[in-house]
């Protein structure tokens, strides 16, 4: 459904009961939608959770993008969302990009956000797209990362992104788990190529912005809020340097390493995703109910 939310609206999908623990989903991209990972785990998280999956301003099936946008605007339509649905608090999910989100919005607004988890973030911009790039270049002979310093800018995103998309089809194939490579996202063919479309705008408008530039890494320390880190063994975004400044810097992380999985956790071991989502989620603050896992990356 389209909810009004400041100078928009949003398409929300609310699945669950509505005395269950809250669950926002924030998708990555930038502009990859909720659709996915509601189709994958919309109905399974709901049995215990009530799950809110939204499409960020001016994607997918929320109002197309009018002007530009911020990390800001976006983590401000949350917090109107929220108010909107009459929810004291909730607890939220980041996936890839959505982990930038995830991270300004829990440190924003503590008061509102219970917990937080993060699915193979891409937290910093520049080590995030090394992390990309690095992956990639086994099907990119002759290719070379064009070096960077300083802060992220929108020219090296484009960049880097412009190389991503000489694999073509094959891209896929970083991002996946030797065992799930056959893995299909839904709304690439749900979906009408007009609503994908919208993705394009509002990473386009992102990029451009103050926000992008900035890395979060700085506020992990200020996360106050219980938090998990799921990694996929066989993800292409978050870099080691990440998850180590998680494990060292988040004063109540918990990490877990998801052997055999990618960049989808969420979709390549589904009943695992959802177990260790809604325990998270169920058990009382302080308890620590999730294993963290070696991973040799980091070890």
């Amino acid at each position: 459904m389209l909810i009004e939310v400041r100078d928009t609206r949003l398409y929300v999908d609310r699945r669950g009961p509505e005395d269950a623990p809250p669950l926002l989903f924030l998708h990555g991209g930038p502009g990859a939608g909720s659709y996915d990972f509601m189709s994958f785990q919309g109905d399974r998280l709901s049995q215990q959770l009530q799950v809110i999956g939204v499409d960020q301003r001016g994607v997918q099936q929320s109002d197309p993008l009018t002007g530009p946008v911020t990390e800001h605007d976006v983590i401000a339509d949350f917090e109107a969302l929220r108010e909107t649905l009459g929810l004291e608090t909730w607890s939220i999910l980041g996936h890839s990009y959505g982990g930038r989100l995830a991270v300004r919005y829990a440190v924003m607004h503590p008061e509102a956000v219970t917990k937080v988890m993060f699915e193979n973030p891409g937290w910093d911009m520049v080590l995030a797209t090394d992390t990309l790039l690095k992956a990639a270049l086994p099907l990119l002979p002759g290719v070379e990362i064009p070096p960077h310093t300083g802060p992220a800018t929108k020219q090296m995103w484009d960049e880097r992104i412009a190389l991503l998309g000489r694999l073509g089809d094959r891209r896929k194939e970083i991002y996946l788990g030797p065992e799930t490579k056959s893995l299909a996202l839904p709304s690439d063919t749900e979906l009408p190529e007009e609503i994908q479309s919208r993705a394009a705008r509002f990473s386009d408008e992102i990029t451009r912005t103050a926000d992008f530039a900035e890395s979060p890494l700085p506020l992990f320390a200020k996360i106050t809020q219980p938090a998990l880190l799921i990694k996929g063994e066989h993800d292409p975004a978050t870099s080691p340097e990440e998850i180590a400044r998680f494990q060292s810097d988040v004063p109540r992380g918990t990490y877990y390493f998801a052997e055999g999985a990618g960049h989808f956790v969420h979709a390549e071991q589904p009943e695992t995703f959802t177990k260790l989502i809604t325990d998270f989620m169920l058990t009382p603050a302080g308890r620590r109910v999730v294993d963290s896992r070696s991973d040799p990356a980091t070890s």
